[in-house]
């Protein structure tokens, strides 16, 4: 192989690294998040609440004035910041999230 050759490998394998980075950094995800209470965190569906939302006290009684669906079997909608969170009250686990309608 000759140098040109090397040379022009090398620019095209090290322009392909540097814009893979760019690429990764500019795709944004259209999953709902929100900012945990207790932590520096973004909380997402799947994700374990802080316990303190598993709390009977912590539930919205008025979820069908919200608008929300009814929740699931041992779940219950709570409200963290600006997300309405449906939170398993067995284990912390977060179902769904919706936004809090201003």
């Amino acid at each position: 192989m000759n140098s040109k050759t090397l040379i022009a490998s090398l620019a095209l394998v090290a322009g392909i690294a540097g814009i893979s980075p760019l690429v990764q950094a500019a795709q944004t995800s259209s999953e709902p998040t929100v900012q945990s209470p207790t932590s520096d965190r973004e909380l997402k569906v799947n994700d374990r609440a802080p316990d303190i939302y598993q709390r009977s006290d912590k539930a919205l009684k008025n979820w069908k004035q919200k608008g929300l669906k009814a929740p699931v079997d041992q779940a219950q909608w709570v409200q963290i910041n600006d997300k309405y969170v449906m939170v398993m009250i067995t284990n912390g686990t977060i179902v769904e999230m919706q936004p809090v309608e201003r």
